[in-house]
């Protein structure tokens, strides 16, 4: 699975160039079956999140390091307390 997000810091590209970008690189990957766009970080995170099981591997990339690595650990104690 592969979830694509797009933000406010498009680094002077126009609206949807970086998905399209992205996508176009994802063509032909035959790991990625099922491919997801978004729009904004945290919710690029959480759809990530929530599907993972035991044994997964997620890796995301992000723009906003410490707010990310915040929001990634309040996930991590939400489902710790769930």
């Amino acid at each position: 699975m592969v979830v694509l997000y797009q933000d406010q810091c498009q680094r002077g590209r126009a609206d949807g160039e970086v998905l399209a970008l992205l996508r176009q690189g994802l063509k032909n990957a035959r790991h990625a079956k099922h491919l997801t766009e978004i729009r904004g970080e945290f919710l690029a995170i959480d759809t990530a999140l929530k599907d993972l099981q035991a044994g997964d591997l997620c890796l995301i990339l992000v723009d906003q390091v410490e707010e990310a690595l915040a929001h990634i650990a309040r996930r991590i104690a939400e489902t710790k307390r769930a």
